[in-house]
């Protein structure tokens, strides 16, 4: 008997824009329909992040969806301006509202003289696309909005493109740039402001942290300001972490001697190797951290048994590939009982994916570790310890590897 029922893995467009618009600060996604497409997007994204979500909503009748709502979403995009003072309202279609062809742009752009905020539009009708494409056409959007050509910056400078979460592995990032002489102008849209975005045509680099939705931008990035951009996946691991640094340094062309700081972490990095070598683990995540997560299941000399990822970007199977020694059974975008069976047909001894996967590690007796919503560090070479700690502790109790 199964422990699910069939279900999808991945969700909607209007999800992926929402999740978008949140991490920008001061600013407000505004869903022009029905209540609930707000309220389910901001229960699960405060549960999921730790932090309230709040999203507004016109909160459309049956009779506003027979008949039109485009003089309530002009009300709504005011008082909301009046009442939280935004420096952005991103207005998003629904289902219900993408249906029925309400023109969101237009009311917009009438409304746009009434109010202090800037107003972006998003085509978000969960029908559309997945929450991929979410997360692309609001970075999309904010890109035409605010970019416009101007000189680079006078210091070395990058911006990170497609990262969502904020916390303690941006934090890490940020500052291992910085101690190397590396600003970081923009995070889009994890924490950035409109002046961030502004800058983001100054920066020397783009390194896209996400596979699904970073690469559309920094192309267009590159065709229209000339910034070039790397797609390497998330810094997590010890020889992850390395390329990425040393990627980023040759491309500014910085003197760094990242080569000693990595060394200053092998030994600990040898420890946590020698307590697991050898411990079967299944990973479920999106692409760009599955990627990463399973080069560095690999560096500690564990055996990856499994690999499932809602979706694949442009480059995820070709970085996969290049895991050394992978040999693992690899999901893509399957449902949920799909994940169940190749979890009981693999025995992992060791779950690394998020809150989805609780029921199945309590079933399967598989530890489970979070690292997709928690705060705590798992990027750069601190963050490697730090996860190869977690991974200890979850399999040996209260054991000290290292």
């Amino acid at each position: 008997m199964s422990w699910y029922d069939m279900g999808p893995v991945s969700t909607c467009k209007l999800f992926g824009a929402v999740r978008a618009v949140t991490g920008i600060k001061n600013a407000v996604p505004l869903i022009h329909g029905p209540r609930g497409c707000a309220y389910h997007i901001g229960y699960l994204l405060t549960a999921r992040g730790g932090r309230r979500i709040a999203v507004a909503s016109t909160e459309l009748s049956e009779s506003d969806v027979v008949f039109g709502a485009s003089e309530k979403l002009r009300d709504r995009i005011i008082e909301v301006d009046r009442t939280r003072k935004p420096d952005i309202i991103v207005i998003m279609s629904s289902c219900a509202t993408s249906i029925i062809g309400e023109d969101i742009g237009r009311v917009a752009d009438e409304t746009s003289e009434l109010v202090d905020a800037e107003l972006i539009t998003v085509s978000a009708g969960g029908f559309e696309s997945s929450q991929g494409e979410g997360y692309e056409e609001v970075m999309m959007a904010l890109i035409h909005k605010f970019c416009w050509r101007m000189e680079p910056s006078s210091k070395p400078s990058v911006n990170i493109i497609g990262e969502f979460r904020g916390g303690a592995d941006l934090r890490e990032v940020r500052e291992s740039l910085s101690l190397m002489g590396v600003d970081v102008n923009c995070v889009l849209t994890s924490g950035c402001s409109i002046r961030d975005m502004t800058m983001i045509p100054a920066g020397h680099l783009n390194c896209s942290f996400c596979d699904v939705s970073g690469i559309a931008p920094c192309r267009f990035l590159e065709e229209n300001f000339g910034t070039p951009f790397i797609h390497h996946p998330i810094p997590i691991g010890f020889s992850n972490s390395l390329r990425f640094y040393r990627e980023v340094l040759g491309y500014l062309n910085l003197d760094y001697p990242i080569n000693e700081e990595f060394s200053a972490f092998i030994e600990e990095r040898d420890r946590i190797r020698a307590e697991l070598e050898g411990l079967r683990v299944a990973v479920v995540s999106g692409p760009t951290r599955a990627v990463a997560l399973t080069e560095f299941i690999t560096e500690l000399r564990m055996k990856p048994v499994l690999v499932s990822m809602d979706m694949i970007g442009d480059y995820t199977l070709e970085n996969l590939r290049g895991v050394p020694g992978l040999r693992s059974e690899i999901l893509v975008g399957v449902d949920v009982s799909d994940i169940e069976e190749a979890i009981i047909r693999t025995e992992p001894e060791l779950i690394l994916g998020g809150l989805a996967e609780t029921r199945i590690s309590e079933v399967s007796g598989a530890p489970l570790i979070d690292v997709m919503h928690g705060s705590s560090l798992t990027a750069g070479f601190r963050g490697a310890v730090n996860l190869g700690a977690r991974m200890c502790g979850a399999v040996y109790g209260d054991h000290d590897c290292y």
